[in-house]
């Protein structure tokens, strides 16, 4: 792969998934009415932290030379903080709470026989958390988990392609 056309994909991952959050709020909102207890801006931010996530945690597992990595996560950050200043933060938060849950959902029966949804329920979950500000805790905040889970993993999993 290309360095250059990796860290000018960098650069425009924090725009390109807030764009994709922005973009996708009413596209929610008219199936899932649960959503409008929900500010656009927030919406926004959440989506966007979670899409770089994807994005960042796809380069992870690409045939890149580390410091190429370090050069393209530091691009990403850079761009990220210039839209929102506390995205490190939330990123690493996002990254924590995705590893915790990970781990824990890995354990169970359902994930274990089928881990298909595994990276994507626990990404819904840090999602689902944030946007509600507690842990799912009816029917349709644990559909969201899935389906705002797999909208980010797929539309940010093939980023560095």
């Amino acid at each position: 792969m290309n360095i250059d056309k990796l860290i000018e994909n960098g650069k425009r991952l924090p725009s390109a998934a807030r764009i994709e959050a922005v973009g996708s709020y009413m596209q929610f909102l008219d199936k899932y009415p649960i959503i409008a207890s929900i500010k656009p801006d927030h919406w926004d931010f959440i989506l966007t932290i979670a899409g770089i996530f994807v994005a960042v945690s796809q380069l992870n597992h690409e045939n890149i030379p580390e410091q190429d990595k370090d050069a393209i996560l530091d691009t990403v950050t850079n761009a990220g903080i210039e839209i929102y200043p506390d995205s490190r933060e939330a990123c690493e938060d996002c990254r924590n709470f995705f590893d915790r849950t990970y781990d824990g959902l890995a354990k169970e029966k359902e994930y274990k026989d089928n881990p298909k949804f595994l990276f994507s329920d626990s990404l819904g979950s840090w999602v689902v958390w944030n946007l509600f500000g507690h842990a799912s805790s009816n029917e349709d905040e644990r559909n969201l988990i899935r389906i705002l889970g797999g909208f980010l993993a797929h539309s940010f999993i093939s980023w560095w392609k």
